[in-house]
């Protein structure tokens, strides 16, 4: 078990590592749509990009039935997965699509989400915001039976151009298919040598089965896993002013990793899903000088590797 002195706290963190994070930097991290803009300028994968609602005539005017059958609605600075809507394929008649839930909404109820969402409801900041529609990932399989309908996610913690923690983030009935810890999703750690998952928490408790089931949370090995750490530290690379991030990466099934979006203000449950204290992770690397992100790996992997003796 980590000592006290060794875990980070909201005020520690605060304190010493988010005034690393400047106003430009947090204004990106804070805009999904400005994350993928920049992102896209370098070549680093994200979901495809739909449509855009600046006002409440662009929505209204536009072909709402020409989306494809599964997609997802956003608001660009929404927190805690607030506001989205997760469409799985379409209805019976014209206008209308199946919800993860197995509910139904059709373009008007769309169009209402949007509005409410181009109003600040869900905005970071109370502040008039942007709507987007962008693909819905393609759930890798072997994630199927550990999450429910949603898609999970992997964050990682970048600091210096160094992964120092990650964890996995599995949607629950609880969370209604949605990554967010707060809502009821599962964490589950990560060792970041190898990319085989350590311990799970929800609802801050630590678990060793997907509620439910017989399935363990330890033991699974993520696919892509050293793309995914070097996707972490290229992402910081290419926003500027960012020297502590959360970067959250989807793995989907055809098209491998991708940057889902970023927190320039990341949670600190992630230590208990790895059971480690992430303050002195951060200590660990500070001040080093990491070349570039395949370098940046290396430290991460032989710094941070876990025994695996009494968990898999």
């Amino acid at each position: 078990m980590a000592k006290t002195s060794s875990i980070l706290g909201l005020n520690a963190r605060n304190r010493l590592f988010l005034s690393l994070n400047k106003k430009f930097g947090r204004r990106i991290a804070d805009s999904k749509l400005l994350t993928k803009k920049i992102l896209g300028k370098y070549g680093l994968p994200t979901p495809k990009l739909y449509a855009v609602f600046t006002n409440p005539g662009e929505v209204f005017d536009f072909p709402w039935e020409t989306l494809p059958d599964n997609f997802v609605l956003k608001p660009s600075s929404g927190f805690g997965g607030e506001g989205i809507v997760i469409v799985k394929k379409k209805a019976k008649w014209a206008g209308e699509w199946y919800l993860m839930d197995g509910s139904i909404i059709n373009i008007g109820e769309l169009r209402l989400r949007s509005l409410d969402i181009l109003a600040g409801q869900y905005s970071l900041h109370n502040l008039p915001d942007k709507a987007f529609v962008e693909e819905r990932i393609k759930i890798a399989k072997i994630f199927r039976k550990y999450a429910f309908q949603g898609t999970p996610d992997v964050r990682v913690i970048v600091f210096n151009k160094v992964p120092v923690m990650a964890m996995l983030r599995l949607p629950t009935a609880q969370s209604k298919g949605k990554a967010n810890l707060h809502q009821g999703a599962i964490g589950v750690g990560i060792d970041l040598a190898t990319g085989i998952t350590t311990y799970g928490v929800v609802n801050g408790q630590w678990i060793k089965y997907i509620p439910g089931t017989k399935i363990k949370v330890n033991g699974l090995k993520l696919p892509f896993w050293d793309n995914i750490l070097t996707l972490a530290i290229k992402t910081q690379e290419v926003i500027p002013k960012l020297g502590y991030l959360g970067v959250d990466i989807v793995i989907d099934e055809d098209r491998g990793p991708m940057v889902l979006e970023l927190n320039a203000r990341p949670g600190l449950e992630i230590q208990n899903a790895n059971l480690a204290p992430l303050k002195k992770r951060l200590e660990r690397v500070e001040g080093l000088e990491v070349r570039d992100a395949e370098h940046g790996v290396k430290i991460a992997k032989t710094l941070f590797a876990e025994r695996f003796a009494d968990r898999v």
